[in-house]
């Protein structure tokens, strides 16, 4: 075997899809390989959508405990787990979200005063790693539908294909709501600052 071709077979044996095969053969090292690629995107992701530092632990946590309990039906895109694993996020997120404010409408209705973390204050205005104050705050002002799609297919970069694989949805109903969202974020930013979008989220 020549050394390129050493080279390729060293690639393909450490391939997300190859370890992913080992994973569901119950091998801890593979998955432990895939935990160290990927964790720090998905705790990114999290972050997206949850308010602390904590939070986005604890859901990506979850995200690989489900990987792992569901890994003979874990999907693979186009060679790689990551799609799986930034959807399953989302889909976390939003049900940590939906439990969360169940908790705090009866705290409300105990009268239980809680009192701010002002560490959590500061880790709020990175939600959006990378993304400048304007677009920070337009996004936020957009619904929850809106923000996972930009979240995935404009920050995540994944194709409208691997998404609607992955939510069991139609490419055109992905398409669309990204269209769709990419319009709203648009008027959004431009009312705060006209121009501060030239260069992004291309049609």
């Amino acid at each position: 075997m020549t050394h390129d071709n050493q080279i390729v077979d060293a690639r393909a044996q450490t391939s997300d899809e190859a370890l992913w095969a080992r994973t569901r053969d119950g091998d801890d090292a593979a998955f432990a390989s895939i935990f160290d690629r990927h964790v720090d995107r998905v705790h990114r992701q999290a972050r997206r959508f949850v308010r602390g530092a904590t939070d986005a632990e604890d859901i990506t946590s979850i995200v690989f405990f489900e990987a792992w309990r569901k890994r003979d039906h874990v999907r693979i895109v186009d060679g790689s787990v990551i799609a799986w694993l930034l959807v399953t996020t989302v889909n976390v997120a939003r049900n940590a979200v939906r439990s969360r404010k169940r908790y705090e409408s009866a705290l409300r209705g105990l009268r239980v005063d809680r009192v701010s973390d002002h560490a959590d204050t500061v880790l709020e205005q990175l939600t959006l790693e990378g993304m400048h104050a304007p677009l920070r705050t337009a996004f936020e002002g957009l619904s929850r539908s809106d923000q996972e799609v930009l979240a995935l297919c404009v920050i995540e970069n994944l194709r409208p294909r691997e998404v609607a694989t992955l939510m069991r949805l139609p490419a055109a109903t992905i398409r669309t709501r990204l269209n769709r969202a990419k319009k709203r974020l648009r008027v959004a930013v431009e009312a705060l600052h006209p121009g501060a979008l030239d260069g992004w989220l291309e049609a």
